[in-house]
């Protein structure tokens, strides 16, 4: 799910799973993303890899690009076919 905050070049998105727990990131988190298609390494970004959604970290050496969980029970993701780069996490906001 997706929808405009402030304006079009922001909106929020619901986690699911927990492949970014090592960063304080859960499941049923609510991340703020700013729409950025070129990203800094190490900026945690939601991206649409081989067709999948997912919240990774960025990662970027030389010619080379991965995403990167931040959870040690998941694999680094390389793209198969596709990349594409939503934005970056610029907020969070967590329901008690």
């Amino acid at each position: 799910e997706e929808f405009k905050l402030e304006s079009p070049s922001t909106f929020m998105f619901t986690v699911s799973g927990d492949s970014m727990v090592d960063a304080g990131i859960f499941e049923g988190d609510i991340v703020i993303i700013r729409r950025n298609n070129n990203p800094r390494s190490g900026e945690i970004v939601l991206a649409n890899v081989d067709g999948e959604y997912t919240l990774k970290i960025f990662r970027k050496k030389g010619n080379e690009i991965y995403l990167e969980p931040a959870n040690d029970n998941y694999e680094i993701i390389r793209a198969q076919s596709s990349l594409e780069i939503f934005g970056v996490v610029c907020g969070l906001t967590r329901k008690f």
